[in-house]
Formats: structure tokens, sequence, C-alpha cells
């Protein structure tokens, strides 16, 4: 079987709700109790589990509230045990409360209701709410906006964002750490100098605060810091006054070896230009249409799709629906083996694609987009082995 070592980590977009009757909506406050029967986490912490509905660009914030233990907050989609893409908070709600703000993407959103300790009980309120925004950066960078551990973020500097005394502007972001691990977080552009502060307190008076300016590649910024529990806000401003563009942002744990999942992390294919490829090769597939394969040939499009990454412009993958079809095969796994098998190979078929759609390979040579076209295939197959309209020729 095929297996591609090459790039990126980061939203599935169809999440499974854990029951029926946890579901929450936009407005809604539900009381609920963390029991000694509830199931638990790998610290003994036991959790509840509620799905939200979303509306794409629909900013959502999620707090837990608790007076019987100190509240920690996980928001992501999948399963609650092991969410894809999780935002997770400790006490952003004030207290021991948490608070997490997540943009929806059309899908379902899971949210874990979690203690910090492990084997605390007691009484709890989740509260689903609306907010002001709708993009995956700050509108106007006047609040932080939540960022997770493994999380990429696109936004964009403009000129009615805030400005430093210095006259740049800047857009503001926290993270929630756990004691003792290592963050890295990078920002790129290549619309300006990056620069980049992390700290505590709000973006406009950072306090305890670390800047950087070109400690990544090129004139992009990095900083590595060591967790301790609390929240961590990050400053994303440019080097020169009045300098405006996109950006990307990622936090990812720091000291990890590049691997297949995360070569290419945080590239930005819309900025690829000239090495991006716009005709692909005629070419045959080596994967199987067996259903974890093809659950995670259908996985990898939906996160490349949340991610704003996904090659749409090929052939009539713009118009078929995904997620419904991640649904209907996915729903026929039924083992832990072949759960587990889907994120591995989910990760091997956005290698493939997005190399393929760069049109690079991460060691320099051009690929001509062969990577993406046997992907595109490897989806053909999968669609016809189980009763879908396949995607037409690319």
């Amino acid at each position: 079987m095929l297996r591609l070592s090459a790039l990126i980590a980061v939203l599935a977009a169809v999440a499974t709700p854990a029951l029926a009757q946890n579901s929450i909506r936009p407005g809604q406050t539900v009381r609920g109790e963390l029991t000694a029967s509830d199931p638990t986490l790998d610290d003994g912490s036991h959790y509840d589990c509620f799905a939200v509905q979303t509306r794409r660009g629909q900013s959502l914030q999620i707090d837990q509230m608790s007076d019987a233990f100190d509240s920690y907050l996980t928001v992501g989609a999948g399963s609650c045990a092991t969410p894809d893409n999780p935002a997770s908070d400790d006490d952003g709600g004030g207290g021991v409360n948490a608070r997490v703000v997540r943009v929806g993407d059309g899908g379902m959103l899971t949210i874990r209701v979690n203690s910090l300790e492990g084997g605390k009980t007691g009484a709890y309120q989740l509260r689903v709410t609306e907010v002001a925004g709708g993009a995956t950066a700050p509108a106007n960078g006047a609040g932080a906006t939540s960022i997770g551990v493994g999380q990429t973020v696109r936004g964009e500097l403009s000129g009615s964002d805030p400005a430093l005394s210095d006259g740049s502007h800047f857009d503001c972001f926290q993270v929630q750490t756990r004691r003792g691990q290592s963050l890295q977080i990078d920002q790129i552009s290549n619309a300006f100098d990056s620069f980049m502060s992390i700290g505590s307190g709000s973006c406009a008076a950072l306090t305890n605060a670390t800047g950087d300016d070109d400690g990544g590649d090129g004139l992009n910024s990095r900083l590595v810091f060591e967790g301790d529990g609390s929240l961590l806000t990050i400053l994303v401003n440019s080097i020169e006054r009045g300098e405006t563009g996109g950006y990307q942002l990622t936090v990812s744990e720091a000291g990890r070896e590049m691997t297949g999942d995360n070569a290419f992390e945080g590239v930005d294919l819309t900025t690829i230009g000239a090495a991006r490829t716009t005709t692909l090769p005629r070419v045959t597939s080596e994967w199987d249409v067996e259903l974890p394969t093809c659950a995670a040939a259908y996985g990898a499009w939906l996160e490349m799709f949340i991610e704003g990454a996904a090659p749409r412009e090929y052939g009539n993958t713009a118009s078929i629906d995904y997620p419904r079809r991640y649904e209907a095969v996915h729903a026929q796994l039924r083992t832990d083996e072949d759960r587990a098998i889907v994120g591995i190979y989910k990760m091997n078929f956005k290698s493939m694609a997005l190399v393929g759609a760069i049109g690079v390979a991460p060691n320099g040579q051009p690929n001509g987009g062969r990577p993406l076209a046997e992907y595109l295939t490897a989806l053909g197959n999968c669609d016809r082995e189980h009763g879908f309209s396949p995607v037409t020729t690319y």
C-alpha cells in the first residue's frame, strides 16, 4: 500500500456527537454533573460530552462553570476522548471557570466538559453563546481569539486593527498551556516582516513579554515557551509601522522531529504562485478501497477544506458533498483498530494532496502535481466502490 512521507498537521469537519441527549444549541445553558460513573481520561478525570451544530463563520463562545471543581474545557471535532484539532482552556472564564471561542465550519463541534484534576465530581453549567466576529482571526484585534496546541490560524493585519505606539498593527490570540509543556509559536507572512510577542495579560499591555523578529525562516517569527498552566497571550505584529496583509499563526509542541505529518505545516497554498500545478497527469492509485482507507480519503478533504487548503479547482470536487460521504463511510467502521488506521492514512492523503497542489516536494524538487493526482484517483476509486458519483476528470 502506498504511503508517502510529506506534510501538514492541523479541524476535522464532521464531528460525531457522543450522545443524542447531550446536544446543546447556541443561546442555551445546560446544567449537568460529573459523577464517578462518567467515563475518564488517562489522567483519571471524568468527563461529559456535548455536540453543537455550527454555521460556517459563526463565532461561538463556550463557557464551563462550576463551584464543585476546577473546570477544564476542550472543544474540537470527532470523539470526546480524542477530539481532532482541540482547543482547551482552564481558567479563561474567570476564577476556575473555562472558556473557549471557536469559529464554526458548518459542521458539529464536540465539547468535552472535564475537571483539571483526576477524580473530581460535582455540578456544572455549560453555556454556548454566539458572539460578534465570525473570522478565524479577530476582525478588529480588540479581543483575544483562542488557539489550540496543534492548530494553525489564518488572519490578516488591516488598517482598521489597533496599533501599538510605534504605529504597527496587531491581532491578539491566547493559548491555554499545561505546566511543563514546551510550546513553539510560529508567525509566518509573505506580506510583511513578522514580529511576534508573547506574555501575560492583554495584547496592548503585555507583562513578562518576550518578542522575536526573524527567529523562524526568512522574515518569519518563532518563539518557544514552557507552559505554567496559565493562558499565554500572543501578539501578532509587524516590524514596521502601518504594514498590513495575510499571515498564519501556528502553535505546536516544541522539539518534534519533522515527520510526514508536519513537514509543511503552516504552508499557505494560495501564496505558492508559479509552483502551483494547474494541469495534473493521468495516474493510477495503489491505495485499496477498504472502509478505513476511504474514510481517511474523505476525512483528509474535509480537514483541508476547513483549513482553507482544499484543492477545489480540480474536476468537480467543489460540488461534491464530502461531509456526507465521510459520515456514511466512517459510520461503518467497527473496530478501534480501523479508526486508528483512518487517522494515520488521513495524514498521508493530506500530504499527497498538498504537496501535489504546491507542485514541489519537501526536498524542493518539482513533482508535476503527481501526488495530488494520485489522491484524487484514490478518491474516485472510493466513490465507485461505495456507490457515490465519482470525482470527474481533473
